[in-house]
């Protein structure tokens, strides 16, 4: 599983290079259209993360907290001259996440989670005739991420032991996009749904006792996102600054039950229904 992650990385190394070999070295003037803005930019930022599982009407666990995330993007979705705009993102995350769940045996406890992760997305579509800049998009990501549970203390005042979980994501996302334009600044306000088109997770169970990890694949359900996002500044600088508020999610189903051993014993284990809601804020320095 963590080759997926060093995968995601390359693609990301290799794509930085493309990126700045697309941008024009003198872009074209409409007569209707401001020039076209700066589009590459590096961003960073913070998001409120939650992360819960559910046994039917039963809440499992909850994991809160703040996530840090530094990225780079291609934006042509703030061009207003752009026939077909589209968005290629990257970006890490990273965050030291309060866990407030249970044992196996279903025994309160309390820890800490870490998250890292890297996300690449690919968004694009048409631009519809009219005066009013109105996008249909489709797109495209890779989300793979590592969830580390750390040693916690039960009710009972027992140690749990904390175990590892990789992730790896292929999601598809659909929705319209709204463009908003000035002389002094650009908005872009996007909304849609999302959907786990391949979805894989090793759980580590060797660390805590088992004869061997498992291998599992969550349920794949339809979720939602938004993103609004502006920039500024005069359209002749070479550089700008700009701002994006962003929700994100995942909804997953139960997984299939996988069977692993211990000293002799078998146990069914899967992964529960699994609720992710991202609600984030970034600054962005366009070059």
């Amino acid at each position: 599983m963590r080759s997926h992650l060093w995968v995601t990385l390359t693609l990301c190394m290799i794509a930085l290079p493309a990126v700045f070999a697309d941008e024009p070295t003198s872009p074209a003037v409409f007569a209707d259209e401001p020039t076209s803005t700066p589009s590459f930019a590096l961003n960073a930022g913070v998001e409120s993360f939650r992360w819960k599982e559910f046994n039917g009407d039963q809440r499992l666990l909850s994991e809160t907290g703040p996530r840090l995330t530094v990225g780079f993007m291609l934006d042509h979705l703030l061009q207003g001259d752009q026939t077909n705009p589209y968005a290629v993102e990257a970006r890490a995350y990273l965050g030291v996440i309060d866990y407030d769940g249970q044992t196996q045996t279903g025994v309160s406890a309390q820890t800490d989670v870490d998250y890292f992760g890297v996300n690449a997305e690919v968004m694009g579509g048409l631009r519809l005739a009219g005066s009013l800049h109105m996008d249909l998009l489709g797109g495209l990501g890779v989300d793979t991420w590592i969830r580390d549970l750390q040693n916690g203390v039960t009710a009972n005042g027992s140690v749990a032991q904390g175990y590892q979980e990789d992730y790896f994501i292929l999601y598809g996302k659909l929705g319209p996009g709204f463009l908003f334009q000035s002389e002094a600044r650009r908005s872009y306000l996007q909304f849609g749904l999302k959907y786990p088109l391949y979805t894989y997770e090793r759980a580590y169970l060797s660390n805590i006792g088992f004869d061997s990890d498992v291998d599992l694949s969550p349920g794949r359900q339809l979720s939602g996102y938004a993103k609004w996002q502006m920039n500024w500044g005069r359209e002749t600088d070479k550089t700008r600054f700009g701002v994006s508020i962003y929700y994100d999610s995942y909804r997953f189903s139960s997984s299939a039950s996988k069977t692993v051993s211990a000293a002799g014993t078998l146990f069914s284990v899967h992964q529960p229904e699994s609720h992710m809601d991202v609600l984030g804020a970034r600054l962005e320095y366009y070059y």
